[in-house]
């Protein structure tokens, strides 16, 4: 990359996480949406959809297989109901490439972890709720999910 166009991307993108740091959830969800569908799609087809398969499409084995995986866990909270997803390092080249910082950059991670449940459970209705954020301080990031009739 020609160093002009270096020094545009590093402005641009920190100006980018200043006004990312300004925004409300309702607006980082529209922001993130097409960001995340992107995302989930490719973690369907390398991680999720193999895992949810080998574990006979149950919820349970699923979030506990998830602990197997490099940089990953996953907590049965309460069986068949409410889980966690838990990152332990944040790997969104937006953070790791182009130094984002602002913790709304996690509306990403939530609205593709969306994706990848209306896709591995489409008759499940589910709400997922950001708990923790390494972007906020705290050493993981955790996603409580929790299905509901």
């Amino acid at each position: 990359m020609k160093t002009m166009d270096k020094e545009f991307f590093e402005k641009w993108f920190k100006a980018f996480d200043e006004g990312l740091s300004q925004l409300k959830q309702e607006e980082c969800s529209k922001l993130f949406s097409k960001c995340a569908q992107q995302c989930s799609c490719d973690a369907l087809k390398y991680l999720y959809k193999d895992l949810f398969n080998e574990c006979n499409e149950d919820l349970d084995k699923f979030f506990l297989r998830l602990n197997e995986k490099k940089d990953l866990e996953g907590k049965v909270i309460e069986p068949g109901k409410i889980y966690e997803l838990i990152f332990t390092k944040c790997g969104c080249p937006l953070y790791t490439h182009a130094k984002i910082n602002s913790n709304n950059l996690c509306e990403c991670s939530r609205q593709s972890m969306k994706c990848v449940f209306k896709n591995l459970v489409p008759q499940k209705n589910f709400i997922i709720e950001c708990t923790e954020s390494i972007l906020a301080g705290n050493k993981k990031c955790c996603h409580k999910i929790v299905f509901y009739d």
